[in-house]
């Protein structure tokens, strides 16, 4: 059995992970999150999940738009 050929010719087809936007979106939902257990402490914890999703559904389309039509 053979398997099937990547994007680019490699074997596997596994997709390749970026690192540096990961954990440069980990690092801001960290600092969102922070500062909203500051801001509202009386938040819940579900509330506060909501609104980082909520965040992160409207801004990551945002930004790879932006990123799709740089030069």
């Amino acid at each position: 059995m053979t398997n099937p050929q990547g994007p680019r010719g490699q074997g596997g087809g596994a997709p390749q992970i970026d690192w540096k936007r990961t954990v440069m979106l980990l690092a801001v939902a960290f600092i969102v999150s922070s500062l909203l257990i500051i801001l509202f402490p009386g938040l819940g914890t579900i509330w506060r999940l909501l609104i980082i999703i909520a965040l992160f559904a409207v801004v990551f389309p945002f930004l790879e738009r932006r990123r799709r039509n740089r030069p």
